[in-house]
């Protein structure tokens, strides 16, 4: 495996390429591939009308076997010093790598019967710019001697997902009756994630200053426990209270459904830290190609001294079936770092073209 090699932070060679020291090249890894490539070849109707068919299925896994060095992982990033992905040795490639979220916090009873946020106010006090009622809460997973220890910190974060498929297939058709022909080809995947990393600068609402997707209404809302009462107060650290929703004793989450968080200048709970709240499903299925072609009439060509005439309209990536919310489900591999793949940096999507044309054979 030709990969760059892994050498320990401080040396200035990790994080993103655009910022970090390119490190020596060589055959520093191996790789494991197993999988299973099907074609099928069917022709399901035949006569005046016909229909002939092709199908490709492939399946693959792999495997990180050695990395040669004294590192045992590989870490990709997306923006920045953003780790986003994790390869270690016996795992497959990719995995993306971050906490887990276990919820929104309802109210101040929430927050003190759970783990240790990293905005958690050391003498207690709470106030919106510590963690709050409307944050994310983190599952804690690991601690230092590898079991929870009740505090959220980078040991407690994990896999959240592959982005490599299950499978990929193509499937190709071709329609013909009389002097029509309809040509129809479809290409997808199964099984696979995908981080949406560019949404999530647009629902970080952590900021007046960027635009959101339309989703941040249904963001978490407060209310207050008592309405009644009445503000200002000082509470028992000495500080005035000027309104419920700054008041922990008197403020919860009005839609509990939701698992948005709060619109919080700042983000002091790091919500928008990477988690599994941007992977998405990233299988879907492309109308890739559509092409519909008429032969004219040979006795009326051939008098011009042409063969053949076809006129035919072309329509390639008209519909994309999935349940992906980004642009274009068919991401790829990183462009700005060798080990991230399945990443939405903001890629183009692909675009739909309409193509009119007209076949000669002399």
């Amino acid at each position: 495996m030709l990969m760059n090699m892994q050498l320990p932070s401080y040396m200035g060679t990790s994080g993103n390429g655009s910022i970090r020291l390119n490190p020596p090249m060589g055959n520093f890894g191996a790789i494991e591939n197993r999988g299973l490539e099907l074609s099928l070849n069917t022709r399901p109707i035949v006569g005046k009308f016909t229909w002939e068919n092709n199908l490709q299925l492939t399946f693959n896994k792999n495997k990180l076997l050695d990395l040669s060095t004294t590192m045992t992982s590989l870490e990709g990033y997306g923006q920045w010093t953003d780790l986003v992905s994790l390869t270690t040795v016996g795992q497959p490639l990719y995995n993306f790598y971050g906490y887990q979220v276990a919820g929104v916090f309802q109210d101040k009873e929430d927050i003190l019967n759970s783990p240790v946020q990293a905005a958690y106010p050391d003498d207690g006090n709470f106030t919106r710019y510590t963690v709050w009622p409307g944050d994310l809460k983190f599952a804690d997973l690991s601690g230092p001697d590898g079991v929870p220890d009740g505090v959220i910190d980078e040991l407690d974060r994990t896999t959240i997902g592959s982005p490599l498929p299950k499978f990929t297939f193509g499937f190709n058709n071709i329609f013909t009756y009389q002097n029509f022909e309809l040509t129809v080809y479809l290409n997808g995947s199964y099984g696979n994630k995908i981080m949406n990393y560019v949404g999530r600068s647009l629902i970080e609402m952590s900021s007046s200053w960027t635009n959101q997707l339309q989703m941040a209404v249904d963001r978490t809302k407060l209310e207050a426990i008592d309405p009644n009462k009445t503000y200002p107060f000082v509470n028992s650290y000495g500080a005035t209270i000027g309104a419920y929703y700054d008041d922990i004793d008197n403020v919860r989450v009005a839609n509990p459904e939701t698992d948005l968080p709060r619109a919080m200048a700042g983000d002091p709970n790091e919500n928008s830290r990477i988690s599994d709240r941007y992977i998405e499903d990233g299988s879907y299925l492309r109308f890739k190609n559509i092409a519909l072609g008429y032969y004219l009439p040979k006795a009326i060509i051939n008098k011009i001294g042409i063969q053949d005439m076809k006129v035919y309209v072309n329509l390639q990536n008209m519909w994309t079936i999935t349940k992906y919310t980004g642009l274009d489900p068919e991401i790829g591999a990183s462009q700005t770092n060798d080990y991230v793949f399945g990443l939405d940096n903001g890629r183009y999507p692909a675009a739909r073209s309409y193509t009119f044309g007209l076949n000669f054979t002399f």
